[in-house]
């Protein structure tokens, strides 16, 4: 089903009272994001990352959610968002030992229908950005798909992708180093410090980093509306 005929829907289930008001909120508002031709100084980003159980996309699940929003090129510290998420079973993978929670850490976190009701309302219309963005929106998707049967509908930016197509050009595409577009390498070549790695919050906070510069960078390559930064 298209973007479109689902917001459709989504929005005949908001008239009918079936999905909750922050979905509702989130499908109404979906429509006046940011158009291709907003200047970049003027749109809102929301640079988002996720931590979870593992990187099965089917089965594993999302423990917390983390986001700061950029204002243009101006990252606004005030405008941020950290949600844990209540989960059986966590701290009995290997994944405990990369983000570090336990369960006694989660025990007080939300529900996952609380969590992404909250998200939603967070990001509202603006241009989403994650680095390798396409597993925390499959995560993502797949819980709104469970619980209202609808999906992310903003536009997103890979800063991994979007580094590559700075760095390399018309050739962005091809092959490249292992790990050479992993966070870690781009936060040392970029000259941000790492800290608060491997949670949520701290990896948006690097990404949100990452992005300015990046902006900055691809500004002197014309990238200066949100059509040109959608761009792949």
């Amino acid at each position: 089903m298209t973007d479109l005929l689902l917001r459709q829907f989504a929005q005949l289930r908001c008239r009918r009272g079936v999905l909750p008001e922050a979905v509702c909120r989130y499908v109404a508002g979906i429509g006046s994001r940011e158009g291709a031709s907003t200047s970049l100084q003027k749109a809102r980003f929301v640079v988002f990352d996720t931590e979870t159980t593992g990187f099965d996309v089917q089965n594993d699940r999302v423990i917390s959610i983390g986001a700061v929003a950029l204002e243009g090129s101006a990252i606004t510290i005030a405008d941020s968002f950290e949600v844990l998420v209540r989960q059986h079973g966590v701290g009995e993978k290997e994944s405990v030992s990369v983000h570090g929670l336990l369960k006694k850490d989660i025990a007080s976190g939300v529900s996952e229908r609380e969590a992404v009701s909250s998200f939603l309302d967070y990001i509202g219309n603006s241009v989403l950005i994650a680095q390798h963005a396409s597993f925390d929106i499959a995560m993502l998707n797949r819980l709104l798909w469970e619980m209202f049967r609808i999906r992310l509908f903003n536009g997103v930016v890979d800063t991994a992708s979007l580094a590559k197509r700075l760095e390399k050009g018309p050739y962005h595409n091809l092959a490249h180093q292992a790990g050479e577009y992993r966070l870690d390498q781009l936060c040392q070549r970029y000259g941000i410090r790492l800290h608060d790695r491997h949670t949520s919050a701290g990896d948006a906070y690097l990404t949100a980093q990452l992005l300015q510069r990046l902006l900055a960078k691809g500004q002197k390559a014309g990238i200066t509306t949100v059509g040109s930064l959608l761009m792949q």
